[in-house]
């Protein structure tokens, strides 16, 4: 989960906040729960056939493809399926999906999967609904996301990177005090996360308390000195303090360290929008 890394946040809004990172970024941690998940599948999800462990190989191979080449993966995935490839191939098929860019098919497939996993089986339920809360959220749909995720928390409180994921749907209804309770719970549970501090960084400058922000800032440059996105959150904060020159220098940092990125196209923006109002 996230991954500041995990958006360029998940929907249209055009705050810097979900500019921080790229949907591909988001993309790459889905596949990789998939991956995990399919590791996880004893034999009998596979089929009652002989040759689970072919099976196994197959869906690693298909999960692999998805991430490199999804319509290829996806194709494939509908000819694994017929030929009686179960939830494997069509848990496969839906994250190709993803891959193409159909977050509404791929999330809505995700979903029906979780609701036809057994009830023996409830992490890989919940590992479907947390997938397809992501999808919801790629998609611009973070009220259904939310949703998703809270049933995923009911059941499984205790998982710093969904309380991570909640939050940030959370964000994105501008449920900032939400997003905070959630990421509070998260970083009691992993304090060095420097995602998870930014995100709250971002939630309590939304909230206009800027002084928490900063804290936050501050520690996760501590774990970190060269995350771009803190330095980012770094010169926005100092942008607000009326610091223009400090904010600069913050927002070089970030062209110095990660020209290419998501973050850098945010910070040289905010670089030239200072320059127009010079």
């Amino acid at each position: 989960m996230m991954h500041y890394a995990r958006a360029t946040r998940y929907h249209s809004v055009k705050r810097v906040f979900w500019r921080a990172a790229s949907v591909a970024s988001i993309l790459g941690t889905v596949l990789a729960t998939a991956l995990a998940t399919a590791l996880a599948l004893p034999g009998s999800a596979w089929s009652q056939a002989d040759g689970a462990a072919d099976q196994e190989l197959l869906y690693r191979a298909c999960l692999n493809q998805a991430r490199a080449d999804p319509e290829n993966a996806y194709r494939a995935a509908l000819d694994w399926h017929q030929a009686g490839g179960g939830l494997p191939a069509r848990h496969c098929a839906a994250v190709a999906l993803l891959g193409l860019n159909a977050y509404d098919e791929a999330a809505s497939r995700l979903e029906t999967l979780a609701g036809e996993v057994p009830d023996a089986r409830l992490d890989l339920r919940l590992g479907l609904m947390a997938q397809a809360a992501q999808g919801w959220m790629m998609s611009g749909r973070a009220a259904r996301a939310e949703q998703l995720l809270s049933r995923v928390i009911s059941v499984q409180p205790n998982d710093p990177q969904i309380l991570a994921d909640r939050a940030v749907a959370r964000l994105s209804l501008r449920d900032y005090w939400g997003a905070v309770d959630d990421l509070d719970r998260s970083i009691q549970m992993a304090p060095r996360d420097v995602e998870l501090l930014l995100y709250r960084a971002s939630a309590y400058r939304y909230l206009g308390v800027p002084d928490l922000a900063r804290d936050d800032v501050e520690r996760a440059l501590a774990v970190n000195p060269i995350a771009p996105a803190a330095w980012l959150e770094r010169g926005i904060l100092e942008q607000m303090a009326g610091d223009d020159t400090a904010a600069r220098r913050s927002w070089i940092r970030v062209l110095d360290l990660a020209p290419e990125s998501s973050t850098a196209d945010a910070a040289r923006a905010r670089i030239e929008a200072l320059d127009v109002t010079r």
